[in-house]
């Protein structure tokens, strides 16, 4: 009978044993969860109507309105740049005689017309259009250098296509290098993200 009491005694010494160490333990700490915030795919900029705009592009697009803002802002300084483009061939073309025949003088005024258009386009677009793409890290050369080589690709692209609508489709220059030029528009700006302002190598 004594051993049968003492072993329940043991028991309940035992039992209460666990009862402390269970009182005695800290439930781990339970961090609230903080949801993820989204930040959005465009930089905002002065004009609040603009960035609300932006904000809603970007939510239909799935956040691409970076992008949008881009193409906008590369269209709007391109479109400067065509006309200064079509302003140099114009005054070449018609107003520069030149003792060579209408093939080449055609050749002389795109040359001049690209190049100087080239500079009007990428001195604005590497300001704004593309200063937060990894590439702008580069040095302003090597920017002015790979703008050139694809701004070359298109403007040879330009050319052809400005040569052959006014050779074959015989349509007036002026016309066919407008034409050309909205053409050509689709390749710059892929080009530009694809080599120009691509990021750079560590």
């Amino acid at each position: 009978m004594d051993s049968l009491i003492t072993r329940n005694d043991s028991l309940d010494d035992l039992i209460e044993s666990v009862d402390l160490l269970a009182q005695d333990q800290v439930a781990p700490e339970v961090l609230p969860v903080t949801p993820q915030v989204k930040l959005p795919s465009y930089h905002a900029t002065p004009w609040n109507i603009v960035n609300a705009s932006l904000a809603i592009a970007d939510t239909i697009t799935g956040g691409r309105a970076g992008l949008l803002q881009r193409l906008f802002s590369f269209v709007f300084f391109g479109g400067i740049a065509a006309v200064v483009n079509l302003v140099v061939f114009y005054v070449t073309f018609y107003h520069i005689a030149l003792p060579v025949n209408v093939a080449i003088h055609n050749i002389i005024a795109s040359v001049l017309a690209a190049e100087i258009s080239i500079m009007a386009n990428f001195i604005p677009n590497d300001r704004f259009t593309f200063r937060h793409l990894p590439g702008r890290s580069r040095s302003w050369s090597a920017r002015c250098a790979r703008f050139h080589v694809t701004s070359i690709g298109g403007s040879v692209l330009t050319f052809l296509i400005e040569f052959c609508l006014t050779s074959f489709a015989h349509l007036p220059a002026i016309g066919a290098q407008a034409a050309a030029l909205l053409l050509v528009l689709v390749y710059n700006f892929s080009f530009h993200h694809i080599f120009t302002y691509r990021h750079v190598k560590a």
